[in-house]
């Protein structure tokens, strides 16, 4: 099954503006100067797309971790309002400003369902804590994780009816593994942005089967068919993985295998999740691989899932030439599940972590204003027919995926 969105930025959530207050002149200048400068430092990379761009062909996706509006902030969310997360000034205006914001949704959107009996930890949320991930400004999502069928089979299909009531594409379950694997695009400014999305996480019985609901559980073949398939029906291909071993700073063999074959078959960026925390950054053959983007509004509190960031690969003519990197807060102890963008000193901290921890893939990892900068060396574009715009699309039918890995080498 095939899925399309077509549409412009909608639904952005931007605090309101403060009511006038009477006030000397001379500090309001220089607040307003203050202002205008910071947002352009911050985010100088990453911007609304101006003319110039537009001619250029400059795109920009902004992947984050993991969603989880539910758990430990329900009372608070429930309170105060699913928009909490959402309401960090600068971060609002990082989203707003990507052609693509991604994000991995690490719950279903249900009210009923049976609960999965054999998990220490089952997470289920409301409708509206879906609606403020889409006003949020976020539209691409994978359902690819060990949680989405947390409440069984009519769990997933009240989460699918909500994505699409939403307008959110979504990949990476379904109803069936040929539904779960099936390519999800979004047009924006004439560009097709694709997502594919797999699961390498237990428990085994969430794998999807030709016959059954679940999430996409990679076979190495379908992976590389799948990807294949998709390369000529978009311009910019993004191929999510759900893997590794929770806290661990370092990717498992398997993850780096599967990231440089999601490549090697025409892949333009990797986006892992799962470990909470963040894992190293590696570029390879020109393409940008993020091994874990950590947590981004996950709601429980954890001493060792204090910090994470954002990525934005900005592409040129559709190959990726430079990733930015924003040092993002998530200790919910501090922020009260309210991720917020970290400066000065902390957020130094954080991209120097990242450069350390993404030497072994011989990464360079630049600070500047407040994040991290990788400059992407020039590659020729990735093999694709870019087909036409207008062509009928649909989704091959890619058969059932036999996995690759033990349960030894999985976490």
């Amino acid at each position: 099954m095939y899925q399309e969105v077509d549409r412009g930025k909608t639904g952005i959530f931007l605090p309101s503006k403060k009511t006038r207050a009477k006030v000397p002149i001379l500090p309001i200048c220089i607040i307003l100067i203050m202002l205008s400068w910071y947002p352009k430092a911050l985010f100088g990379d990453v911007r609304s797309k101006t003319g110039d761009e537009k001619a250029l062909g400059v795109n920009c996706v902004l992947a984050v971790g993991d969603i989880m509006l539910t758990g430990t902030a329900k009372p608070l969310l429930l309170a105060k309002g699913y928009d909490l997360p959402f309401q960090d000034k600068n971060l609002a205006r990082l989203i707003a400003s990507a052609d693509v914001a991604f994000a991995n949704l690490e719950y279903p959107i249900t009210i009923k369902g049976v609960r999965y009996p054999d998990k220490e930890y089952t997470f289920r949320g409301d409708p509206e804590s879906l609606s403020a991930i889409r006003k949020a400004g976020f539209d691409l999502l994978s359902l690819a994780n060990n949680h989405i069928m947390d409440y069984g089979e009519k769990g997933l299909r009240d989460t699918i009816r909500q994505c699409r009531k939403n307008r959110l594409a979504f990949t990476g379950a379904g109803a069936d593994l040929a539904s779960a694997s099936s390519l999800a695009v979004i047009k924006r400014h004439g560009v097709r942005y694709g997502l594919l999305a797999y699961s390498l996480t237990f428990p085994e019985e969430f794998w999807a089967t030709p016959g059954n609901p679940g999430t996409a559980h990679p076979d190495w073949a379908q992976v590389g068919q799948d990807i294949r398939d998709a390369r000529p029906r978009v311009d910019i291909l993004m191929v999510s993985f759900h893997w590794g071993e929770e806290l661990k700073s370092d990717p498992k063999k398997y993850q780096v295998d599967f990231a440089h074959h999601a490549i090697n078959s025409g892949a333009d960026v990797v986006l892992g999740h799962h470990p909470h925390v963040p894992q190293p950054i590696e570029i390879f053959k020109g393409k940008p691989i993020f091994y874990s983007l950590g947590n981004y509004a996950f709601g429980a509190i954890s001493d060792n899932a204090t910090f994470s960031f954002a990525a934005a690969t900005r592409f040129k003519d559709n190959v990726p030439v430079q990733v930015i990197l924003y040092p993002l807060n998530v200790n919910n102890q501090d922020v009260g599940f309210q991720p917020r963008l970290f400066r000065g000193a902390p957020a130094k901290k954080i991209i120097t972590h990242l450069r350390e921890i993404s030497k072994s893939f011989k990464t360079v990892i630049h600070y500047q204003n407040g994040g991290g900068k990788i400059m992407i060396a020039s590659e020729n574009p990735s093999p694709s027919l870019r087909a036409s715009k207008d062509e009928n699309l649909s989704t091959v039918d890619s058969g059932p995926h036999k996995p690759q890995w033990s349960r030894e080498n999985l976490p």
